[in-house]
C-alpha cells in the first residue's frame, strides 16, 4: 500500500445474545459473544461440557451491552434488552422474548413444560409459552 494512502479500519464485529444449549439440557442458558462458536465454546468449557456438545442460536445483537465478552447473560442484562422476567433468582430463571418463553436447565424446562401442557389440556392455554410436546400427565 503506497504511503499516505487511507488503510481500511477493521470491521468492529457487533455483540450478540445466543440461547446456548447442550444434549441434556442442564445448564442451557444465555451467552453474549461475538460468533456462534465463540458462545457454544464459552459455554461448554464454562459448564464442563466437550468441545462439541453445546449449540449456540442466535437470538438478538446486543451491540450496547458492556463486556469484556463472551460472558453469561443476567437477568437485568435482559431485563434492559426487552425480555420479560418470568422467574429470576438464581436457579430456574425463565423469561420470555416475544412469543418464545427460554427456562434455564433441563428440570425446570421439563416442568414448565408439563404445567403448560396440563394448563392447554385444562382450557388456560400456554401461559409459559412453551411448545407442545408427547410429555403429558394424566389429571384424573
Amino acid at each position: 500500500m503506497p504511503r499516505g494512502s487511507k488503510k481500511t479500519a477493521a470491521a468492529k464485529v457487533p455483540v450478540a445474545l445466543y440461547w446456548v444449549s447442550t444434549a441434556d439440557h442442564d445448564e442451557d442458558w444465555f451467552i453474549f459473544a461475538k460468533s456462534p462458536r465463540s458462545a457454544a465454546k464459552f459455554h461448554a468449557d464454562y459448564e464442563g461440557y466437550g468441545p462439541r456438545e453445546t449449540a449456540a442460536e442466535p437470538i438478538l445483537e446486543a451491540p450496547d451491552t458492556a463486556g469484556p465478552f463472551p460472558r453469561h447473560a443476567q437477568i437485568d442484562d435482559l431485563a434492559a434488552l426487552g425480555f420479560e422476567i418470568l422467574k429470576g433468582g438464581d436457579h430456574g430463571r425463565s423469561v420470555k422474548y416475544g412469543d418464545r418463553t427460554f427456562v434455564e436447565g433441563h428440570l425446570e424446562s421439563l416442568i414448565a413444560e408439563i404445567d403448560d401442557n396440563n394448563s392447554e389440556t385444562a382450557g388456560g392455554g400456554r401461559p409459559r409459552g412453551t411448545k407442545s410436546s408427547s410429555l403429558k400427565i394424566n389429571l384424573d
